[in-house]
């Protein structure tokens, strides 16, 4: 349905500013707030939402039958100080910009293509980089899939683009930058291999197999010097140079990689563990399956040492931990921050190395109970705990409060150098400075009230700190404290403006129509190709019945996505953060030996918010032959799993449940009928239960997380239920589809899907 323009259109930031967390699991781009002047020039805002973090405006200008776009304002999503904070690097879902620091000019990185340029506007989750300290290079993975895409490394100083490796998994990316910005590691299949950026774009360059630094993962090397990092293998940790690096592109059959620095207490796991090494690399901290922390000092060759007694200072961390970050200070004490999710919301939590009785143990320390992230300056003297409306500075030896941000809504921030730090607020981007409180602006995050000036020539806006400005060019804006406003247009002698329904990208779309000549309408913008599957009418609903398959019979495009807990709980933690950073609501069917196992956890999935669901009292399979079933062994195994939840949680389990393994009969159907439950059925196959073992018994089952994600992206479609395993049950595999999830929900939320629970979709279904 058309939308009428009023003759003054409001634009109060206040209105369309952060929205609650949890509000949003589908990213939406939508127009409002246009206004045309008499020269066919433009102005509007597009409202970005992003999954689980609510919104923002960003205002653009476009001049009717002109290709150019303009954008005013930008909204810091992300910053990273380059080229030691002489450069603040900003990007959101319409492009990657940045700001040299010494004339205050802002720049476009147009090798990322960005939105005003005809790039398309992220509908996911901000997508990683990876950028050299200089600034010069950046990697990143372009998507060939919804799980998949090639890793690339741009020159942005000669515009010159290379495919390091046709495929890798989306998510972060695999590459490890000297502090110098002289070589970079990076990981391809379960190897590493090394490069100077340049070796890529020389005629001249190393082939890759001469290149080969060893088996594992990013995960398995650390930078903590300009041209010195780890290496762990196994149990050896290696400390190597750079240097040695071009050495062994030539004779590496014949030498060894770097020296032995020291060995860790168990093998290191690329896919579950992680290391932190000190500022001199003579220790790390080294974690463990997301539960056990380490101290370590590297000592070199240990045979000598063999009798004596290794101390590892150790911190056991609670289940429901989901991410780790270690974080070394100027003294080399290293510290501890953890993210869980705890009484239904994510918390981080904080411990520091200690001495203590005549030894070093992990102490508690008081963080602000909204921390959101921890960033540590260059020389590891201070560290920026950052909430959703401050950021806290502390000395990381003494943890003293040394300057406190409270002047806005506080959306990223990073290190300028020791004493300054960028802060992207949800009003302005700024560098401040610590000893004097004072601020530096560079640009607006977003303008209240924007429009045209009298002369319908200037664009004015009140901004959200108070008083008039007039924008200039690219992101300039100047102090304009007599400026009067135009009342907002939709028309003008030549074209008149509606909003409409979108082609599919948008979830509207701004149309310019002629009030001249011989007519015609037209979009202001060019609507991007999508991958949104088509809807078309709503089918019949539901039928009536025991079995809830998928849906499909809505016109809706949305998808229950559903976890499976059996009996382990490995993937709860990361599903559950990750399930509350999106702001998404889910079904859990549940099994009476994991309720059994872990109350706590499912207690945890209760106060989330999350729907439950039963999965029987036992996980044994009740279609086996070598038990005799019937209805009332069904019917009290599902009371007693009810039973078993409520003594649990204080809650009732929903009439929702499928039995163990998804597989049934027409006894069990009817038998759960008479219990007064509905039995759910999937239409999306999911092997994230098969193993490597399994896979060598029944060939061309066992795939990795990324092909299991492709395939369910290629089986999914509106309605659809997919299951998930919570846990990794006996057997091995290169990674479980449990721990990444993120992917899975990005890759739906791009593809234009909401996220529900089984209870949600069947009534939309009807």
């Amino acid at each position: 349905m058309k939308k009428a323009l009023s003759p003054c259109v409001p634009r109060l930031v206040a209105a369309l500013s952060l929205i609650a967390l949890g509000q949003f699991a589908f990213a939406e781009i939508g127009f409002f707030g246009p206004d045309i002047n008499p020269n066919g020039e433009i102005l509007f805002s597009l409202k970005a939402d992003v999954p689980g973090d609510g919104s923002y405006p960003t205002l653009f200008l476009k001049r009717v039958g002109d290709a150019n776009l303009s954008q005013l304002t930008f909204y810091p999503e992300s910053i990273e100080s380059l080229a030691d904070g002489t450069v603040l690097q900003l990007r959101n879902r319409f492009g990657t910009g940045r700001i040299d620091t010494k004339t205050q000019a802002f720049t476009w990185v147009r090798e990322l293509k960005p939105f005003v340029e005809g790039g398309t506007p992220l509908a996911g989750r901000l997508g990683d980089v990876s950028t050299s300290p200089n600034g010069r290079w950046v990697v990143s993975i372009e998507p060939t899939g919804p799980a998949a895409g090639r890793l690339v490394i741009l020159d942005l100083d000669r515009s010159l683009r290379y495919e390091i490796a046709p495929s890798v998994s989306l998510g972060s990316v695999p590459v490890a930058w000297s502090p110098d910005s002289a070589v970079l590691i990076y990981e391809y299949g379960s190897s590493l291999h090394f490069a100077r950026p340049e070796y890529f774009f020389s005629a001249n360059s190393v082939s890759e197999e001469y290149r080969e630094l060893g088996p594992g993962r990013i995960s398995s090397v650390y930078w903590y010097a300009a041209n010195r990092f780890l290496y762990v293998r196994d149990t050896d940790v290696f400390r190597i140079q750079s240097s040695e690096l071009l050495s062994r592109s030539l004779y590496g059959p014949l030498i060894g990689v770097g020296e032995l620095a020291g060995k860790l207490p168990f093998p290191f796991n690329p896919e579950t563990d992680r290391f932190c090494g000190s500022r001199d690399g003579n220790a790390i901290v080294y974690t463990r399956d997301k539960r056990g922390v380490y101290y370590t000092g590297l000592s070199g060759d240990d045979y000598a040492q063999l009798g004596r007694p290794a101390r590892y200072p150790y911190l056991l961390l609670p289940g429901n931990t989901a991410e780790i970050q270690p974080v070394w200070t100027a003294g080399g004490v290293p510290s501890v921050f953890t993210q869980c999710v705890e009484d239904g919301s994510r918390k981080m939590k904080a411990w520091r190395l200690a001495e203590s009785g005549g030894g070093a143990s992990f102490t508690a320390l008081d963080i602000p109970p909204d921390t959101e992230s921890v960033v540590a300056s260059p020389s590891g003297a201070w560290v920026a705990l950052k909430t959703a409306n401050s950021v806290s500075v502390r000395d990381s030896a003494t943890w003293a409060e040394k300057a406190l941000f409270r002047e806005e809504s506080v959306v990223s921030c990073a290190w300028a150098d020791e004493g300054n730090l960028f802060i992207g607020g949800a009003e302005t981007v700024r560098k401040w400075n610590l000893s004097s409180l004072s601020s530096v602006k560079y640009l607006y995050s977003a303008v209240n009230d924007a429009s045209w000036d009298q002369s319908a020539r200037t664009v004015i806006a009140s901004t959200p700190l108070g008083g008039k400005v007039s924008w200039t060019s690219d992101m300039k804006w100047a102090p304009a404290p007599d400026a009067k406003a135009r009342p907002a247009s939709g028309a003008n002698a030549s074209w008149r403006l509606y909003l409409d329904s979108s082609a599919g990208f948008f979830s509207n779309m701004l149309y310019i129509r002629s009030a001249t000549g011989p007519g015609g309408t037209k979009p202001l913008l060019r609507e991007p190709s999508t991958r949104f599957d088509p809807l078309g009418a709503a089918a019949d609903p539901i039928p009536e019945g025991p079995v809830v398959s998928h849906g499909s019979r809505s016109g809706a495009r949305e998808v229950a996505l559903v976890f499976d807990a059996i009996d382990t709980l490995e993937g709860l933690p990361e599903i559950l953060a990750v399930l509350d950073r999106y702001g998404i609501r889910a079904t859990f069917f549940i099994n009476g030996e994991f309720i059994r196992r872990h109350p706590s956890a499912v207690n945890e999935i209760v106060k989330a918010g999350h729907q439950a669901a039963s999965m029987f009292f036992t996980a044994w399979d009740l279609t086996n032959a070598k038990y005799r079933i019937d209805e009332d062994f069904l019917v009290r195994g599902l009371s007693r799993n009810e039973d078993d939840f409520y003594n649990a949680t204080g809650q009732e389990l929903s009439l929702l449940w499928h039995a163990p393994w998804y597989v049934s009969s027409p006894l069990i159907v009817s038998s759960a009928e008479k219990a007064g439950y509905k039995t759910v059925a999937p239409d999306v196959t999911v092997l994230d239960w098969v193993t490597k073992e399994q896979g060598l018994k029944m060939p061309g089952l066992y795939h990795d997380a990324a092909w299991i994600i492709e395939n369910i992206m290629a089986q999914k479609k509106p309605g659809s239920i997919i299951p998930v395993r919570v846990g990794h049950p006996e057997g091995t595999r290169s990674d479980w589809l449990c721990d990444k999830v993120d992917l899975l929900i990005n890759a739906l939320v791009e593809s234009g899907y909401r996220l529900v629970t089984v209870d949600t979709l069947l009534a939309h279904a009807r």
